[in-house]
């Protein structure tokens, strides 16, 4: 039988805690998935469709089994991720190049949107 799968809310929400642990580089730990329930209707033909009753509380079973496997294998993971150059820009002054990079850097939130504040340091 073929089954389509249908995630509650249809786009799950997660939660995630994010630090800067320099201008460089970033952890994120997800600390919540907003998934309430995940259900599976048959998708197949007649037959699929008729035998539905008798298959239904192995699927509802295996749903749940599915929901808590999607869970634990997101829930509290932490990803590490490194930029190819810290935050910051390159200008050119009266023909000299100026670079600005961000320091200590500390990460928030600001009407529900990341915000990341800190520093300026000017190397030439």
């Amino acid at each position: 039988m073929q089954y389509k799968v249908t995630l509650t809310p249809a786009e799950p929400g997660l939660t995630v805690a994010v630090s800067a642990d320099s201008a460089k580089q970033f952890s994120a730990k997800v600390t919540k998935l907003d998934l309430t329930k995940v259900t599976a209707t048959p998708d197949g033909n007649f037959i699929d469709k008729a035998l539905e009753k008798l298959a239904q509380p192995l699927v509802d079973a295996a749903m749940g089994k599915i929901q808590t496997a999607i869970t634990q294998a997101v829930v509290g993971k932490s990803f590490h991720y490194t930029l190819d150059q810290p935050f910051g820009y390159t200008v050119t002054v009266e023909g000299q190049k100026v670079t600005l990079n961000a320091t200590h850097l500390t990460p928030g939130t600001h009407e529900g949107h990341l915000l990341v504040t800190g520093g300026i340091e000017v190397a030439s």
